[in-house]
């Protein structure tokens, strides 16, 4: 017969504490993967980049990257007068849905534009009926 002592107690509370965040940390996954590119899902794939395109900012910045090249983050928040932090944000929605793509040298984080992505959002609006 098994008796209700005290460790027992918190053992039963700690698996239950721990079946809990299983559980959380597998919904906060399936959002983190709503929000993100998936490779075939065109559909997936041209909602996130039009909402994405959907902020003039962001249109912006693409601008920018398009016609200059690489640049990095705070030479690409400058012109549109945004703080780096507010640049991060937005940087960070572009390169979720893989319109450009960062890499850090050093302290310095480089922005690059990925022509591939607006390639597959137009093929994908050339083909809807």
């Amino acid at each position: 017969m098994k008796y209700w002592n005290r460790a027992r107690i918190s053992r039963t509370r700690e698996r239950e504490a721990r079946a809990k965040r299983r559980v959380f940390e597998k919904q906060e996954e399936s959002k983190e993967r709503n929000r993100c590119y998936t490779s075939g899902d065109a559909e997936k794939n041209a909602d996130l980049m039009l909402h994405a395109l959907g902020s003039s900012h962001r249109r912006k910045m693409v601008a920018l990257l398009r016609r200059d090249g690489a640049m990095s983050v705070s030479k690409l928040a400058k012109p549109l007068r945004m703080t780096l932090s507010a640049a991060l944000y937005e940087i960070g929605i572009l390169e979720r849905v893989r319109i450009i793509t960062t890499h850090k040298r050093g302290r310095i984080r480089f922005c690059v534009y990925n022509p591939h992505a607006l390639k597959e959002l137009a093929r994908w609006l050339v083909s809807r009926p």
